[in-house]
């Protein structure tokens, strides 16, 4: 079953995503990240920690690489990082990297990577159809969450 969190982000997450399909943009996405780091604090602080050094080291370029060493004892942080690299390389927006960290912070790791999976599929939708611009990351990211509340939530023998 899906806990109040999780479906407080998921609904947060579907608002965000028409918001940046329609102005490019995902304006509350600080404020869910920062709840969403707060919840996890609680109940894992070495997962919320992992998560906020590699979205602190993603978000600031003047960060040097060692001091998100500690980042990688927590496999939910690997993406983040993965997001950050991303940002500091001009690919990724800085609201992608705290989407990937709000993520990251309530949901176990398998659901970033299916977020991520999920950006790469709404990626190569985006380019099929020729749309242009830059692509906005939060419906692809809905689209693995999605699939990661069906198929490891709903149906428990995948698990």
């Amino acid at each position: 079953m899906i806990s109040q969190p999780e479906l407080l982000l998921l609904a947060a997450f579907a608002l965000l995503s028409l918001a940046d399909l329609r102005y490019r943009v995902a304006p509350g996405i600080v404020v869910v990240y920062f709840a969403a780091l707060l919840l996890e604090t609680t109940s894992n602080p070495l997962q919320a920690a992992s998560v906020a050094l590699a979205v602190i080291w993603g978000h600031w370029r003047s960060w040097p690489g060692v001091l998100a060493w500690p980042a990688l004892l927590h496999p939910a942080a690997w993406v983040v990082m993965l997001a950050g690299y991303g940002v500091r390389m001009g690919m990724v927006g800085r609201g992608d990297l705290l989407a990937a960290g709000a993520l990251a912070c309530l949901f176990p790791w398998p659901a970033p990577v299916l977020a991520f999976l999920g950006v790469e599929a709404w990626r190569r939708l985006w380019v099929r159809r020729g749309l242009p611009g830059p692509l906005p990351a939060m419906p692809g990211m809905l689209m693995g969450l999605a699939v990661y509340l069906i198929f490891w939530r709903a149906v428990p023998a995948l698990r």
